[in-house]
Order: structure tokens, then sequence, then C-alpha cells
């Protein structure tokens, strides 16, 4: 009898599950509801990232952005108090780590290898603009211990990184070119050195 009721309540539980699943609905970049075969096309094409707006919808966001930065000024004082003069005559390219997850802990990058990647992505960027990249992430406390940590962090000053620009966590790590009228590029999602490059040579 008892495993009867065992059975009972564990297929119960299986159906609640299903029929949850059920309810998901899959949204385009318009918040206009799509079939999952087309949610799931349109991020085979790299484009788009999908997150998670609440239990029952997942939307599809464009990994390309760019904008105007709203209340630019106010923006700019925050960030040259910690970083003075960061944003004067020139684009300037932040890195953005939003904290551990399986894409950016995973793969079999080492300390070696990851300062390497940066230093180039340095150099291409310092040939473009005369200056560094600023690395910012949302805790320094939570980089991986297989390369991220060898490199200059900073925590991010009073979250305004993370809210003007990254709102969501996106896997690996993003980023964002602002020029110095308040135009900004940005990409979510994991990078290539290439497109910071071109990303900047855009914006300037």
């Amino acid at each position: 009898m008892l495993m009867k009721v065992i059975l009972l309540f564990s297929l119960t539980l299986l159906l609640n599950v299903y029929a949850k699943a059920q309810d998901v609905k899959y949204l385009n970049t318009d918040g206009k509801e799509i079939s999952t075969a087309k949610f799931n096309a349109e991020l085979e094409t790299r484009k788009y990232l999908a997150i998670k707006t609440d239990a029952q919808h997942r939307q599809l966001i464009e990994r390309y952005q760019t904008g105007l930065i709203p209340d630019f000024s106010n923006f700019k004082t925050i960030f040259n108090r910690h970083f003075p003069q960061a944003l004067s005559n020139s684009p300037l390219v932040i890195i953005y780590y939003p904290g551990e997850d399986p894409c950016n802990n995973s793969g079999s990058a080492t300390a070696e290898t990851k300062k390497d990647w940066y230093g180039t992505l340095d150099k291409g960027v310092k040939k473009q603009i005369q200056s560094l990249p600023i690395y910012i992430c949302k805790n320094k406390n939570d980089m991986d211990d297989r390369g991220s940590a060898v490199l200059n962090w900073n925590n991010d000053p009073e979250y305004l990184i993370e809210r003007t620009f990254f709102k969501h966590h996106y896997p690996c790590g993003s980023f964002v070119v602002i020029s110095p009228n308040g135009k900004y590029i940005s990409y979510f999602g994991e990078y290539s050195k290439e497109q910071v490059w071109t990303a900047l040579k855009a914006i300037k």
C-alpha cells in the first residue's frame, strides 16, 4: 500500500512539472509569442541570447546593442569619481565580468592563456585609442581561480555598469564601448577580441 502511495505521489509530481513546462511561453525581441522551434532557431544564429523574464517566459534579446546613455552627465560624474578622467575626450572600453557561470567556469583556459588573450585584446584597443580597457566585475571576490583573477579587475562602482548596460547575467562576460558624447555599443555574452576592436572602430 505504501509503495502505491509513493508511486502515485511521484507520478503526480512529474505531471505537475510537465504541466508547468508546457506553460512556458517563448517570446521574440518585441515580446511577441513565437514557437519553441522558432525560438531555438534564432538562438542558433548566435545573434540573440535567451533571458528568463519570469517563471513562464523566455525572451530573445539581441546581443549587439547601441544607444545613448540616459543622463550621461550623472553617469560620467559617478564613473569618473572612481576612475578619474576615464571618460574624457576619447572612447572607453569596459570589459564586464558578471560572476561565475557554466560558460566562464568551464573550458581549458589557464591563467597564462587568459593573460595572453587579454594582453592581445589590450594591445588592439591601445592601438586605436592610446588607452587600455577598464576591467569591471560585479564582485572581485567572485573571480575564478583559472585566470580571471590575474587581471586588474575593479568592482562595479555603485553597480553603475550593471544597472546601465547589463541588467541580466549574460554568460561568460560582456563588453561596452562608450564614446565621449555618451553613445555606446554593447555586446552581451561571450565575445571575441575582434568584436571589441570592431565596435571601438565603429564608435570613434
